[in-house]
């Protein structure tokens, strides 16, 4: 894997896979490589802020990586950002307005930003609503997506389906509570958004009915995915809505685009190279 990784940073394909290995064209051959960058989870290993295994290949993909850094001479320098950084350094930046019908409190909690989200499998098309399976979904996400100590809020995605009435709601409510337990006892805004054009339902029925002391967002309108990243902007005293910026983690089918706005770049190429 390391070989590959050096390979494909030096230019041309990696001599085992070839082509098939790469999600993009492959990279102009340029002057030597002077300094390398590095985020996501193994470059936790290669900064050195982590220590601990976790099962996986994180910290001898990192050994070998470092290996070889140090035979290509190429300085290591650290990242402003490690584990987080890669959805948001590859990016693709979408703004939607969130409906009409919505919940802030206090409005003083906005604006949020990157926000990370999870899109937990909940069955809402039934009249029933089991609050035990909605708290397992989203504990099992956190749990997956390791966001259980990242001190940061989560926002959950709710495809509302079926009436909202007071039992369904209530029912969910509860297992939404149960679910972020952990990260509302750490502080954090209750952050939702959903598809449907209930957010202001759920939001009044938690602070109203449940007590929730923390703040609350809750904003409809919106399509979003695990992996997204979202911005929420401070409400638009004009229409009562709020701005929200989605960021998803995408690949484009080529090159073609990039190398378009690459032609009107002047100057020697990098020598840095950023690795995430």
């Amino acid at each position: 894997m390391a070989d590959c990784l050096f390979e494909a940073i030096d230019g041309g394909s990696p001599a085992a896979g070839g082509r098939a290995l790469l999600r993009l064209d492959p990279l102009s051959r340029r002057p030597a490589v002077e300094q390398l960058t590095f985020s996501g989870g193994v470059a936790e290993y290669i900064y050195e802020r982590e220590a601990r295994p976790y099962g996986d290949l994180g910290s001898l993909f990192a050994q070998e990586i470092c290996a070889r850094a140090e035979r290509w001479r190429a300085k290591v320098e650290p990242a402003s950002e490690g584990i987080r950084a890669t959805v948001i350094g590859a990016s693709q930046y979408t703004t939607q307005v969130s409906g009409s019908t919505i919940y802030v409190s206090p409005l003083a909690i906005l604006p949020l930003r990157n926000v990370p989200v999870i899109a937990p499998a909940f069955a809402l098309d039934s009249e029933d609503i089991d609050p035990r399976a909605v708290a397992a979904e989203i504990k099992a996400l956190i749990k997956r997506l390791d966001l259980a100590d990242a001190g940061t809020p989560i926002a959950v995605f709710v495809p509302w389906r079926g009436s909202a009435t007071f039992r369904r709601l209530d029912a969910f409510c509860q297992g939404l509570t149960e679910g972020l337990a952990t990260i509302l006892a750490d502080g954090q805004p209750l952050v939702l958004a959903g598809d449907g054009d209930v957010g202001g339902l759920i939001g009044i029925h938690l602070r109203e009915e449940m007590d929730i002391e923390n703040a609350i967002v809750s904003v409809d309108g919106l399509e979003l995915k695990e992996f997204d990243y979202i911005d929420i902007g401070s409400m638009l005293p004009q229409s009562g809505a709020v701005p929200v910026v989605i960021k998803s983690l995408i690949f484009p089918a080529g090159a073609a685009a990039r190398a378009e706005r690459q032609s009107d770049v002047q100057g020697p190429l990098p020598k840095t190279i950023s690795i995430a």
